[in-house]
């Protein structure tokens, strides 16, 4: 099962580590020049803080926030975190790490019914976020804190990735967040030749005043989920035996 005869383009614009992960779910399908790299955020981790090897509960909301925080400085420091990826990586580690749900509402409901949770919060997040964490948990009576851990910087596509757009060939793109989105449409005049694969109904909500060749939503908001649904759309579009 291929999908050579189209010739479709996937374009990954995660950053170089996580791209090159998601990219190997696809080595078997597609020719390696059917696969283009081209990072729309570089991630730059910032010094650790004092406040980090004193505090008893860490919130991670991502894989990028557990690497800025580093290895535990003591097994007993619990990391509350969001997805299963972003668990794993805490608890390999050294974190005593659980998780809290599938995104930030899961883990603030989850949260906010736990009675155990004792001392100090401190939520290690990127500089650009949605959800404004800290104050909720701090609304809900929580020891909150936050510290911003690494920067998500904006980076222009690849001469090989805006020339695939420019050509017209026809394109499997999946984004995984809001922003990346926006940095997308800064630097691409249409869509219209794309199958976009968006993260969250939010992601695809930037999309609203384009006309992509298709526009769907991961049934979770994962990389399982964008796994999945990005094969979807490579099967109903461009499947060849």
């Amino acid at each position: 099962m291929t999908y050579k005869k189209l010739k479709p383009k996937l374009i990954i614009t995660r950053p170089v580590e996580s791209a090159n992960l998601f990219a190997s779910f696809f080595e078997r399908n597609l020719q390696k020049e059917q696969i283009i790299i081209s990072p729309a955020i570089e991630i730059k981790f910032f010094s650790r803080p004092k406040i980090l090897r004193k505090t008893p509960n860490l919130i991670f909301t991502s894989s990028n926030g557990v690497k800025a925080a580093g290895q535990a400085t003591d097994n007993n420091i619990r990391a509350i975190c969001v997805g299963d990826r972003t668990t794993s990586l805490a608890s390999s580690l050294g974190y005593s790490a659980e998780k809290y749900g599938d995104n930030v509402e899961q883990l603030i409901k989850k949260l906010c019914l736990n009675t155990n949770i004792e001392g100090n919060i401190l939520h290690v997040r990127g500089k650009y976020t949605k959800v404004a964490l800290m104050d909720r948990l701090l609304v809900a009576g929580f020891l909150c804190h936050e510290w911003e851990g690494y920067d998500q910087i904006a980076k222009n596509l690849s001469f090989h990735a805006l020339n695939a757009f420019k050509n017209g060939e026809k394109i499997i793109l999946p984004i995984f967040s809001e922003r990346s989105g926006r940095l997308l449409k800064d630097q691409i005049p249409n869509f219209d030749k794309c199958h976009i694969i968006a993260i969250s109904s939010a992601v695809a909500n930037v999309f609203l005043d384009e006309s992509p060749a298709s526009i769907s939503e991961a049934q979770t908001p994962d990389l399982v989920g964008m796994r999945s649904s990005t094969k979807t759309v490579l099967k109903t579009h461009f499947l060849s035996n």
